[in-house]
């Protein structure tokens, strides 16, 4: 049945996702070939690269996974009345324990979700290109997914990604919207991606020592972005900070 070939295919799809993933949890992403990952996942290479066409790919769609499991925590907790700052502090605190945790895969998904050259990647771990040669590389083609050229098929895949973040954060701006703390007209899916993206160049930038610290980069992205939404007696103060459940009856 045309059914069960799609739950088969689904399930070899996140089978591979998986394993990729623990091989570039262990290894990372550029120490692990693509016949480790087939045999890790019992397929042929050939079967792999039908499912992802790149291992950044493979990556993303994990990665995806857990944002798409956040999103369904946060989503659940809006519906039965959750304040905003508190699921706003759930779905900041699992993406930064991400970030800190895996730090090493974060420039692949960084850069394929903002464009970014894979210079950049390259760069962590090992010498990079002078400036001038990027800057003629760059000149000569298009930017870059982490592993291949961007091609429309990745950027389609790139774009996903971007979505799936956006969607993750732009519920909880919308219930803050309103409960009267943003303004009326506040554009909530705009002020979710500008987030978004300023929270991954932070993570690329790097530097962070621990979860907290990101955190704390991050509540002043998150300040400075939400100063000119504020509702009229609205403070930045009150919006960020967290508040508990109601109690459940």
């Amino acid at each position: 049945m045309k059914v069960d070939r799609d739950e088969q295919h689904e399930a070899r799809r996140e089978r591979i996702a998986r394993a990729a993933f623990e091989l570039f949890a262990r290894s990372g992403l550029e120490q692990t070939s693509a016949h480790d990952i087939a045999r890790a996942a019992f397929v042929s290479r050939t079967n792999l690269y039908r499912y992802f066409p790149s291992k950044t790919h493979m990556l993303l769609a994990h990665f995806e996974r857990s944002v798409a499991e956040t999103r369904n925590e946060a989503l659940r907790r809006l519906s039965t009345g959750a304040n905003p700052q508190a699921v706003w502090g759930l779905v900041t605190e699992r993406m930064a324990d991400l970030g800190v945790r895996y730090a090493h895969l974060v420039g692949a998904v960084g850069q394929a979700v903002l464009g970014l050259p894979t210079q950049i990647g390259a760069a962590r771990g090992k010498a990079a290109q002078s400036e001038a040669d990027s800057q003629e590389q760059a000149a000569q083609q298009p930017p870059q997914a982490a592993l291949r050229p961007l091609t429309p098929e990745t950027s389609q895949e790139d774009l996903h990604t971007a979505a799936s973040l956006v969607t993750l954060v732009e519920p909880v701006l919308s219930a803050m919207r309103r409960q009267g703390h943003l303004r009326p007209d506040a554009d909530t899916k705009l002020l979710a991606a500008l987030f978004v993206d300023a929270c991954l160049m932070a993570l690329l930038h790097g530097g962070y020592r621990n979860k907290r610290e990101v955190l704390r980069d991050w509540q002043d992205r998150f300040t400075l972005l939400m100063h000119g939404a504020l509702a009229p007696n609205q403070s930045i103060q009150e919006l960020s900070a967290p508040k508990d459940d109601p109690p459940k009856p």
